[in-house]
């Protein structure tokens, strides 16, 4: 039963584009004491299907509560009717404080952006999450909240701003679906502009 509405929810927002949704595929994969990951990810808004990226990465946990990351991202946004590439190379660092209830996460990212016509540029983007340790209710969901602080390069200014809630439904066959709510936040221009998104998320 539960394999089904998870198929039902990713195959409605998937033909859906009546609303803001992304849709994830994350594989992930040990090798050795590393972690590899392939991340696909395609976003629909108002105007249409607008954004799709693929991400290769690989984890490395040098200490018990602490993460090293190297990505490649190659992405693809739509402007005037055609897909333009950006790449981005990252680093990151995570660290995971366990409490009795929650598992407290932070993470630091620095990308370097390279799209053509512009002048490349590094950003930062740092991320606070908070999640049960263990899964309440009936449905056995893992509820989780994060907020994500984006840094503008050179002047390093605070001006893009995530807030997501959402939960981990049960692992199946297919994988660990997740669900969560992004509300986005930009600063353009000296005024906050605010959209929005839901997220449907598959890990296997």
């Amino acid at each position: 039963m539960m394999q089904k509405i998870i198929l039902y929810l990713f195959f409605a927002s998937a033909l859906s584009g009546q609303f803001n949704h992304q849709d994830k595929l994350v594989i992930k994969r040990k090798l050795g004491q590393s972690t590899v990951t392939f991340d696909f990810d395609g976003r629909t808004n108002e105007t249409g299907f607008f954004h799709k990226h693929l991400d290769i990465g690989i984890h490395y946990s040098f200490k018990p509560t602490w993460t090293v990351g190297l990505k490649y991202r190659a992405q693809y946004r739509t402007k005037e009717n055609e897909w333009h590439l950006e790449q981005r190379p990252q680093g990151e660092l995570i660290k995971v404080v366990n409490s009795q209830k929650v598992k407290w996460e932070f993470r630091t990212r620095m990308d370097y952006r390279i799209r053509g016509g512009k002048n490349d540029e590094m950003r930062n983007r740092s991320r606070i999450q908070f999640k049960a340790l263990n899964p309440i209710s009936l449905l056995k969901i893992t509820p989780f909240i994060y907020n994500e602080f984006f840094f503008a390069p050179k002047s390093w200014n605070y001006y893009i701003n995530w807030t997501a809630i959402g939960f981990d439904l049960p692992k199946t066959k297919i994988g660990k679906p997740t669900i969560f709510y992004k509300y986005v936040q930009s600063l353009n221009e000296g005024k906050w502009t605010p959209t929005y998104t839901m997220v449907f998320k598959l890990t296997i």
